[in-house]
């Protein structure tokens, strides 16, 4: 099966590609960011499929999408919930910023998607009755008695293989204080999540527990910081844009802000207990922008936009001779960053 057949197709069986968008995104709605069963998720055509010849070479161009750029593709497709599609309808979601972040997480998962379609082996049986378990609604109460039943044993199987491969993602929300940029009046509101496995799950279970930490309140200034960083290093590279003229950028303001806490893990050093997050961030930031005229004479205004995405990293080390909630916190350090700029 070659990439190009992996695809979605209108009145087709997409029900393989649907479970493997699902896993690929994380098992979260892209729209909402909230964890989704099978159930209550569909599959989205990021520029509607629906696109007229023209208002796909407007989405190519806005969008730096390549001559390549398959409507049906796993480059345009994104799993969403229910009340999310029901919601955006047949129109992209508000925001060209945050259409932009979706396009470019599709593009880097494509081969992704691909690869575990393919390995998937849609024509084997064992597949197909996986498959199933993972499609059954469980609201019915057969599917539920049926699963509470047998699924424990096929966890058990699959932890005699490896016992790895029998760990699980929860999700958790964190609600934050709001968040008022130095520069704006504007209330802005980051979108934080948890999404752990079982030494992570662990690790925030001994940071409430032993260390008397409220997750919220040592993540809280670590995102401030985060914001702050992304401002500065977002302003710098609008600065760093000389063509077609030398550019100045006024105070860069957060839009969107999409951060996960992937894992926490966690060491005992003598008399010190050392966490280590982990996380990524999905962000949109827009900033005035001043150029000189082409002509020389005078200057012109300009808006500056950039998609960014990332990954980052902080530690807290709590002293076991101290009291609970004395935790020694570090600035928060961005470990990846991936940037588009667009000038209007």
């Amino acid at each position: 099966m070659t990439g190009a057949e992996v695809r979605y197709r209108n009145g087709g069986d997409n029900s393989i590609l649907k479970m493997i968008l699902i896993e690929q995104w994380g098992y979260r709605c892209y729209m909402c960011g909230r964890p989704k069963d099978y159930t209550d998720t569909q599959i989205d055509h990021l520029i509607p499929q629906s696109s007229s010849v023209a208002e796909l070479k407007n989405a190519r161009k806005q969008y730096s999408l390549t001559s390549s750029f398959d409507l049906h593709g796993p480059e345009n497709l994104a799993p969403i919930c229910s009340k999310c599609n029901r919601e955006k309808s047949n129109q992209t979601f508000e925001g060209a910023g945050a259409m932009l972040l979706a396009l470019r997480k599709a593009a880097k998962l494509r081969l992704d998607v691909i690869s575990a379609y393919k390995k998937f082996g849609s024509g084997t049986r064992l597949s197909n009755h996986l498959l199933r378990s993972i499609a059954a609604d469980l609201a019915q109460t057969e599917a539920r008695e049926a699963f509470e039943t047998y699924a424990p044993a096929i966890v058990q199987k699959l932890a005699l293989l490896d016992e790895d491969k029998a760990d699980y993602v929860t999700y958790h929300e964190i609600v934050l204080a709001d968040i008022y940029p130095d520069d704006f009046h504007d209330v802005f509101i980051p979108d934080v999540g948890l999404s752990l496995r079982t030494r992570g799950r662990t690790a925030m279970s001994i940071l409430q527990d032993v260390c008397g930490c409220q997750l919220t309140d040592l993540i809280e200034p670590r995102v401030h910081d985060l914001v702050e960083l992304l401002q500065g290093q977002v302003h710098q590279e609008f600065e760093s844009i000389t063509e077609p003229s030398r550019t100045n950028a006024g105070p860069t303001e957060m839009i969107h802000l999409q951060v996960t806490i992937e894992t926490i893990d966690y060491h005992r050093y003598t008399s010190v207990l050392e966490f280590t997050f982990q996380g990524s961030f999905d962000a949109y930031l827009m900033a005035p922008l001043v150029q000189d005229n082409l002509d020389g004479d005078g200057i012109q205004e300009r808006q500056g936009e950039a998609a960014v995405t990332g990954t980052f990293s902080f530690t807290a080390d709590w002293p076991i001779s101290t009291e609970q909630g004395a935790l020694d916190i570090s600035d928060c350090t961005i470990e990846e960053w991936s940037s588009r700029l667009d000038v209007t």
